[in-house]
């Protein structure tokens, strides 16, 4: 859950690190920042903490970390909550390697896709990118096709699990392929027309809901979904 405590990503361990990735291309670095409070002091450590992901990212030759935008706290608004996290991606995006760029997550509060996109758009910076989480976003109301429009001036990565409506919560629960709600057929339609040609990862959140299947019986499942799904293979 915290990358830079682990000793792995210690400044000495680094290289030892890498070289056992040296065969595969890392895509994104993922790290659980937000920039949601209404304590200003918070939010300039937050954006402390992404910056050092990033610094780990280029370290580690991934193009890419992730943040959040997440809830709109009690006694805030959407707007100026919107607002305090485009400044905080400007400034992440100010600061960073040259080689890695932020990108926010379609998640909590803002993960309808014009929600999102419009942080980004305010951000006003290159380096601010979206990941596309089709089933956060679909959870928030969302049409696979608009939302693929939408992001699409945006998108840096995406983010794809089937899933389905929970009673009683805002999340929905990841299921196998076919089982749920997000169709992987018309994802990757979608984003064949935007001649999107960057990672689509597979996100299985077992840690959050041990009732799933293990990650050995889902990841074959995914791989073969997704294939079936993928028509140009």
């Amino acid at each position: 859950m915290d990358l830079l405590g682990r000793a792995e990503f210690a400044p000495e361990q680094l290289a030892t690190t890498r070289a056992d990735f040296q065969e595969l291309e890392i895509c994104c670095v993922d790290t659980s920042c937000v920039f949601h409070s209404t304590d200003a002091s918070e939010r300039a450590k937050q954006v402390e903490i992404a910056i050092a992901h990033a610094d780990l990212a280029a370290k580690l030759g991934a193009p890419l970390i992730r943040v959040f935008p997440d809830k709109i706290q009690f006694g805030a608004e959407r707007e100026e909550t919107r607002d305090w996290i485009a400044g905080s991606l400007r400034e992440i995006a100010a600061r960073m390697p040259d080689d890695v760029g932020v990108g926010l997550e379609t998640h909590g509060d803002f993960a309808r896709s014009d929600y999102a996109a419009e942080i980004v758009t305010l951000a006003d910076h290159p380096k601010v990118k979206l990941i596309w989480d089709v089933a956060n976003s679909l959870a928030a109301g969302d049409e696979i096709r608009h939302a693929a429009r939408v992001v699409q001036p945006y998108l840096a990565h995406v983010h794809l699990r089937d899933a389905k409506p929970v009673s009683g919560s805002e999340h929905w629960l990841p299921v196998l392929a076919g089982t749920g709600r997000v169709s992987f057929a018309e994802v990757v339609a979608a984003l064949a027309d935007l001649n999107y040609d960057s990672f689509v990862s597979f996100e299985w959140e077992k840690y959050w809901h041990p009732e799933i299947e293990a990650p050995e019986i889902a990841l074959p499942d995914f791989i073969n979904a997704y294939r079936a799904a993928d028509k140009r293979g």
